[in-house]
């Protein structure tokens, strides 16, 4: 049956406006990490935004979520991101809004905005709006995981009462996902459930994009179920916005068209057919057809072997205790987790699908972000306490070198970075998974006399990380940064020198978590592939021979890079060449036979000094490698 409540919360406001059921409109998501669309690398992290176009009639509702990871109500506008999204506006609209995660102010980072000037950059978003004919909507940011009676972290800094403050001002509907959020999270729900099954929280082996399992990340980022919720309680809560008195006529309006495309909402039912209140299964729901189906339940939690889970015709779906990637049905379900020694599985009276005669699947874009590199991508090999480690070598903008005139580095060099103050490299990175606190390794080589201090920023993260000397400049050391805070998102990795010495020689880093690679690349393998980890072993093996390289065979191919030869079975050869700063040289791409190929063709004259080649057989990189060119 149709949920009926929902429905009377607005007949009345909607008996007094015609709204025609032809009215179509775009939804422009604004947001930070908890909001954005996640890749499917990614999941099941996922952010309400990928969400909530489940919600609405797909015939009649666009979505364009553009949140993304690591911005405040600050840095999205300062980035141009508000700027560029007044092309995709047209009157009739809507703008939903949420920040607070990234605006909190703690006076360590160029991102956080004092409380005093919160007003000032939300206001912004009223005013674009309002100049293209679009509706904004405020959505109060969900609490974090602070357990049973927890704080409530944006009444502290007090993002709820300032969007309250300024939709009442300006007469724009207002989402109180804040108060929805704290207390289910901190009040209604058992605690243990919330972080298993609420926020980015998995264990090994659960999901096959997280082998080692998540458990670093359960106080911020959202799971699938997590962002579900949210999109349940926002669509209530835009419902229970018709009754309020401080809109405008103009809001109320528009405000009753978007409410009138929420989609019908059905009776989702979940259950165990063993008794256990301390167990942990999903909870009970409205929600409608065609959203993101998730069942869990913790075996554990109710002390018996789990067999599966059942539908309410007693079909058997799984007998994963984790059922996902399907959609609900346009009817009232049940679903029983079936344990044994307990009862039978009994069916559930049901009615028929009501399935819309036209499309209601949501459709939505978002702005993806794409960049093309001509870094040479360097594989190192991870290892089970650092996921992802990334070759510091050739930054996309630099004040400094790659070089290799030392030994001991890890992959293709090591970048030598300025001897001079605020000397700055820019590296630009992607991040496939969220974490609060990842940790970061830097190794590096200091042949000087005194530490040299530089300023590491992580995205929006500043770090001051000190580099003490080590016995010479062939001398490797690490240095350490605890508590990063990383997005599923790009971002931008700058080292800066913070004396006139200048910085160390940096030769990679890594992170503890997977999925963290430079951009244009690709990341590390799984570390569970064997196959993978012998063929990466097999193409980067090599011997160092009077400072010039020379690359065993892979695939029947190997170089000779001291008279810069191939020697190839034949197929697809690409050759790439880049100098010492990165920049490329020289690139092709031919069929060859077997036998012996110029690295670098005859008539093709490059000037004196260090480069490096990577060559590619049938699509396959089988080199990385450095090389001198002398005066000829």
């Amino acid at each position: 049956m149709k949920k009926l409540a929902a429905s009377l919360l607005f007949v009345a406001a909607m008996s007094a406006i015609s709204v025609s059921d032809t009215t179509s409109f775009t939804i422009h998501i604004v947001g930070d990490s908890t909001v954005c669309n996640y890749k499917a690398s990614a999941y099941p992290q996922t952010g309400w935004g990928q969400v909530i176009g489940s919600f609405f009639d797909g015939s009649r509702v666009k979505i364009n979520n553009v949140a993304i990871g690591g911005r405040s109500s600050k840095t999205f506008i300062q980035e141009g991101r508000l700027e560029s999204l007044k092309a995709s506006m047209q009157a009739g609209d809507f703008m939903f809004v949420q920040f607070g995660h990234n605006d909190r102010y703690f006076g360590t980072n160029s991102r956080q905005v004092p409380y005093d000037s919160l007003g000032y950059w939300l206001q912004q978003y009223v005013d674009v709006a309002k100049e293209a004919g679009v509706t904004l909507v405020f959505v109060t940011p969900m609490n974090m995981n602070m357990g049973t009676n927890g704080r409530n972290i944006f009444t502290e800094y007090n993002v709820v009462g300032k969007m309250l403050e300024l939709a009442k001002a300006n007469g724009v509907p207002y989402v109180d996902l804040n108060t929805k959020s704290y207390t289910a999270y901190s009040k209604t729900w058992n605690a243990s459930y919330v972080t298993r099954y609420q926020f980015k929280y998995f264990l090994e082996g659960e999901y096959p994009n997280y082998p080692a399992g998540v458990t670093n990340d359960g106080t911020t980022h959202f799971q699938e179920s997590g962002s579900i919720a949210h999109s349940q309680w926002i669509v209530e809560e835009l419902e229970n916005a018709l009754n309020e008195t401080y809109l405008s006529a103009d809001s109320r309006t528009q405000l009753t068209k978007l409410v009138s495309a929420i989609k019908p909402r059905y009776s989702f039912t979940v259950k165990a057919n063993v008794s256990n209140s301390n167990g942990l299964i999903t909870h009970n729901q409205e929600l409608p057809g065609g959203a993101p189906l998730t069942l869990h339940v913790s075996p554990g939690s109710f002390g018996k072997t789990f067999q599966g889970w059942y539908d309410d015709d007693c079909n058997l779906l799984s007998t994963d205790s984790n059922y996902y990637g399907n959609t609900t049905l346009y009817r009232a379900a049940t679903y029983t987790a079936v344990f044994e020694g307990g009862s039978t599985c009994a069916t559930t009276a049901h009615g028929e699908e009501e399935i819309p005669s036209s499309s209601e699947e949501s459709s939505s874009s978002s702005s993806v972000e794409s960049s093309s590199s001509s870094i040479l991508c360097s594989k190192l090999t991870p290892t089970a306490d650092w996921k992802s480690p990334i070759d510091m070598v050739f930054p996309e903008a630099n004040r400094g070198t790659t070089d290799t005139n030392h030994v001991g580095y890890s992959g293709l060099g090591f970048y030598n970075i300025s001897n001079e103050l605020s000397s700055v490299a820019t590296f630009k990175l992607q991040s496939d998974q969220s974490a609060s606190n990842a940790k970061l390794l830097i190794r590096y080589s200091n042949g000087g006399t005194e530490s040299r201090p530089m300023k590491v920023t992580v995205d929006y993260g500043e770090y001051e990380v000190d580099f003490p000397p080590t016995a010479d400049w062939d001398t490797w050391d690490t240095a350490y940064v605890e508590n990063v805070w990383l997005d599923a998102v790009p971002f931008n990795f700058t080292i800066e020198s913070l004396t006139a010495n200048g910085g160390p020689n940096i030769d990679m880093i890594a992170f503890d978590i997977s999925g963290v690679y430079r951009e244009g690349c690709t990341p590390c393998e799984d570390l569970t592939s064997s196959s993978s980890a012998s063929e990466s072993a097999e193409s980067s093996s090599s011997s160092e021979t009077d400072g010039i390289l020379t690359v065993s065979k892979t695939m029947g191919v190997s170089l000779d890079m001291q008279n810069l030869k191939i020697f190839t079975p034949g197929g697809i050869l690409k050759v790439s060449v880049v100098d010492a700063l990165g920049h490329s040289v020289f690139s092709s791409e031919k069929n060859v036979s077997a036998g012996e190929v110029d690295l670098i063709p005859a008539g093709k004259a490059l000037p004196k000094g260090r480069y490096f080649a990577q060559v590619s057989l049938n699509g396959k990189t089988v080199a990385l490698a450095p090389f001198n060119v002398k005066l000829r």
